[in-house]
């Protein structure tokens, strides 16, 4: 009997303990779990779309027939669900964080207002004293003992302001971290909706693609099939022609009086690094020898999945938006952005995306976002190529077939991005 009874006692005294408890203690530690829990869970998908990338890069190339185009519809479409399922993800985890960053930011506010309460306490401790120096509270003591620990006291209290003061500058300085930690979260979660929206559009038109192509007859398939052929030698004979211009422009030009700033660009991904994902580099290039008759890659390309965003390298201005696909389908840089630099002599082209998020004229900010990744124009996947121009000979021309084209001396791009 006194063994059951000491049990609901101890049973009594547990279940008060836990409903004393600091609901904002719980609240943290629900909060840190659930941010674990995203965290694996995106870390688990971006995985997957970093396997599927690099099967896509495997291939490298879209294979000349009607099976080989829907199969890079269907990884498209698949790269696309993962994409969408890590925004959500990202989504719902910054809006944790930011939960527990309001919490965090309530709690030091009330800290710092209890410390300004704390430090008026000691003021008016120390002004009840301010008009009697050492020797008159001294003097003032009943004896010597007294005197002195009079004194200690006041000792005391400029010592205790001094703590409470230090105490409430770093409160305020946490604060301050705290509340640009949150701004930059609402930023992240603000491009994360932008994110999830794009790629939701992303996946029906690449479904609705994918549903046309599977509707073709045996004959209709025959027909695309030699469509692709032809299409292979226009997209050549557009390499050739933006090669023989900027070749001619390339020889006019002192090398010399190209500055080499070396890191002036910043590099126009945020969750990937060059190492990942260059795919081909600057000038003669293996790939350039055997892919264009010309033989030079004016730009370099970064393999990234379909629908990452893309930032801008540089403050400047917008100077050229368009889509080359309108006019020479599949042929040239497709959905396009061209940037001019303020603070150097360079333009910045960013090719084959598939949407764009500025518009001519737009002054714009460095590491601001311009764009969604894509694999329009003369593209054999999911990529970005960025080509950096010496901005006193760049210009927009008319092409052959494929309306406006950007045309100028380019120099290497990895001589000039920052990528540290």
């Amino acid at each position: 009997m006194k063994s059951v009874l000491k049990k609901t006692i101890l049973l009594f005294l547990l279940a008060f303990l836990v409903s004393t408890l600091n609901p904002l203690v719980i609240s943290y530690a629900s909060l840190s779990d659930e941010i674990d829990k995203k965290n694996k869970e995106l870390e688990e998908v971006n995985n997957q779309i970093k396997s599927v990338q690099k099967d896509l890069t495997t291939t490298n190339t879209k294979s000349a027939s009607l099976e080989g185009e829907v199969k890079q519809l269907n990884n498209n479409i698949k790269q696309l669900n993962l994409g969408i399922r890590s925004a959500e993800i990202s989504i719902s985890k910054l809006s944790l964080e930011l939960e527990s960053l309001g919490d965090e930011i309530q709690d030091t506010e009330k800290s710092i207002a209890d410390k300004n309460s704390s430090i008026a306490d000691v003021l008016k401790e120390m002004q009840i004293q301010d008009n009697e120096n050492t020797l008159v509270i001294f003097l003032k003591s009943k004896n010597l003992a007294d005197g002195m620990n009079n004194i200690q006291s006041l000792l005391n209290l400029n010592e205790k302001l001094t703590l409470e003061s230090q105490n409430l500058k770093n409160l305020h300085e946490e604060l301050d971290v705290k509340i640009r930690n949150s701004t930059t979260k609402k930023e992240d979660l603000g491009l994360q909706n932008s994110n999830l929206k794009n790629r939701k559009s992303l996946v029906e038109d690449q479904t609705a693609a994918r549903k046309d192509l599977l509707n073709l007859t045996k004959k209709q398939s025959k027909s695309y099939a030699d469509e692709l052929s032809d299409l292979k030698k226009r997209q050549e004979s557009i390499a050739n022609e933006i090669e023989d211009i900027e070749k001619k422009i390339r020889e006019g030009v002192n090398p010399n009086s190209i500055p080499t700033k070396r890191g002036v660009l910043e590099f126009p991904l945020k969750d990937y690094s060059l190492n990942d994902t260059l795919s081909q580099e600057y000038g003669a290039t293996k790939f350039a020898k055997y892919g264009y008759t010309g033989g030079f890659h004016n730009g370099i390309d970064l393999a990234i999945p379909l629908s990452t965003p893309l930032f801008s390298t540089s403050n400047g201005e917008v100077v050229a938006t368009g889509n080359q696909d309108n006019y020479c389908y599949r042929g040239a840089y497709g959905r396009f952005v061209v940037v001019k630099d303020n603070g150097n002599p360079f333009i910045t082209l960013y090719g084959h995306l598939s949407r764009t998020s500025v518009v001519p004229g737009q002054k714009i900010s460095r590491g601001q976002l311009i764009g969604y990744s894509g694999t329009t124009g003369y593209s054999t996947g999911p990529h970005l190529h960025l080509s950096v121009y010496f901005s006193p000979t760049f210009y927009m021309g008319p092409s052959k077939v494929c309306g406006p084209m950007p045309f100028g001396a380019t120099v290497n791009p990895l001589d000039y991005l920052s990528l540290n």
